[in-house]
């Protein structure tokens, strides 16, 4: 498994590879001889089904929601917290081995690293609506001309949303949960993270209650190291 200079892998599908390798690697007789305790252990096990189920759920739905968004975003958090509390406390060497510390996914410091360059590339991302209550769909792309992309620091996108009420949002409804806007934004900085993806299209699904209301989305390149490039243009659409 390819290593950034991080070891926590980026996608999702290989934080859940790692994890479940580490899974069936802890055999009984290795977690007693690492003094892995049995509750930290099963912990790991559950915040891995958790992560598993929910990523699942959202990849095979037709339309992913906030709350969906929102639920995945924490059950990985927990996971990756989890994997990095067991690689700080336990998996030192010794009692592992150098094979031990290899079949659990970790190598040797790269005395020469591959460098991912951060994003250059400007997105673009248009809105439609799809049919449905409340529904609309992003499209993402580059913007007009700038097609020949690195797809190292470009990998895909971070996206971001915002809602503000007709005439923008009163001080208690942006300090509401929603944090809705006040006034028109003019990047991204003022949106909230909806999700980082790499397809074209993704299609949100606002509450009932923001109908009426406008929302708005700017997105941004992200590399595979997490790291961001400018905004894109922001745009908006009523909701239906």
């Amino acid at each position: 498994m390819a290593m950034s200079k991080d070891w926590m892998p980026g996608p999702r599908s290989e934080i859940l590879s790692m994890c479940r390798n580490w899974i069936g690697y802890m055999t009984t007789e290795r977690r007693t001889a690492w003094g892995i305790p049995a509750a930290d252990f099963t912990d790991l096990g559950l915040l891995f089904a958790a992560a598993q189920e929910l990523l699942q759920k959202a990849s095979e739905a037709e339309e992913r929601t906030p709350v969906v968004t929102v639920q995945v975003q924490e059950a990985f958090k927990a996971l990756t917290a989890k994997m990095r509390f067991f690689r700080d406390r336990y998996f030192k060497i010794p009692p592992l081995t150098a094979a031990d510390w290899a079949a659990l996914g970790f190598r040797e410091k790269d005395t020469h690293p591959t460098r991912i360059p951060p994003p250059d590339g400007t997105p673009l991302a248009t809105l439609s609506y799809p049919g449905g209550p409340h529904a609309v769909t992003i499209h993402l792309g580059p913007m007009p001309g700038t097609e020949e992309l690195n797809p190292e620091s470009d990998y895909g996108y971070a996206v971001y949303v915002g809602i503000m009420p007709p005439g923008g949002a009163t001080l208690e409804e942006a300090a509401s949960e929603k944090h809705y806007l006040m006034t028109a934004p003019k990047d991204g900085k003022p949106l909230r993270h909806y999700r980082f993806t790499r397809r074209r299209n993704e299609k949100i699904i606002f509450d009932a209650e923001d109908a009426g209301k406008t929302a708005y989305v700017c997105p941004r390149y992200e590399n595979g190291k997490g790291q961001t490039g400018q905004w894109g243009p922001v745009t908006s659409i009523i909701i239906p």
